[in-house]
Formats: structure tokens, C-alpha cells, sequence
């Protein structure tokens, strides 16, 4: 009889307020149909090289992020989307 373990659920209090940022400018270049890209996240937090690294290594490594490739660039995405009213479709309607 083989165990498998449950995976671990990402706990949000270790997340910081700075992770906590890029995680939402993430999660909105991602709703706002783009990819949320390494220089898009950077464009978006307007935050140092360094500090953007480190939360999403923090992240990835936590089960909040994963990544995923977009024209060969790697996109980072959200992990679980049950927050949603929709978790199947990333993306919301344009504004028109």
C-alpha cells in the first residue's frame, strides 16, 4: 500500500506585504490579459531587481506562484485560483 501526501496549502501569513503586492500585480497584469512576465512585473511594482527576485523565489517555493511560458518567456501565475468566481478563466472582459 503506497501513501501519498497531501500537498501542502500555501500559508498566506508568512507571505510579506511586498510579496503580497507582487502577488496582486500578478494576479491583475494576468485578469487584464497580460502576461505577467518578469519585466512586467517590474514595470508594474516599479520595485528593485533584487526585491522582485527574492519574493518570487519566496512565492514559487510557498505553492503561491507557478510558472508557465508565453511565447518562450517564462509568466508567472497564480497557484490556486478558488478565490475566483470563474478559477478556469484567468482572464476578465475588456472594457469597451
Amino acid at each position: 500500500m503506497s501513501f501519498k501526501a497531501k500537498p501542502r496549502h500555501p500559508d498566506i501569513q508568512t507571505v510579506t506585504d511586498t510579496s503580497a503586492g507582487i502577488y496582486e500585480a500578478i494576479a491583475t497584469l494576468e485578469y487584464s490579459g497580460t502576461p505577467a512576465t518578469r519585466s512586467a512585473i517590474t514595470s508594474a511594482t516599479g520595485l528593485p531587481d533584487d526585491v522582485i527576485d527574492e519574493s518570487l523565489a519566496a512565492m514559487l517555493s510557498e505553492g503561491l506562484l507557478r510558472t508557465a511560458l508565453d511565447r518562450g518567456e517564462p509568466v508567472y501565475v497564480p497557484a490556486h485560483r478558488g478565490w475566483s468566481t470563474m478559477p478556469e478563466q484567468p482572464e476578465g472582459k475588456g472594457l469597451r
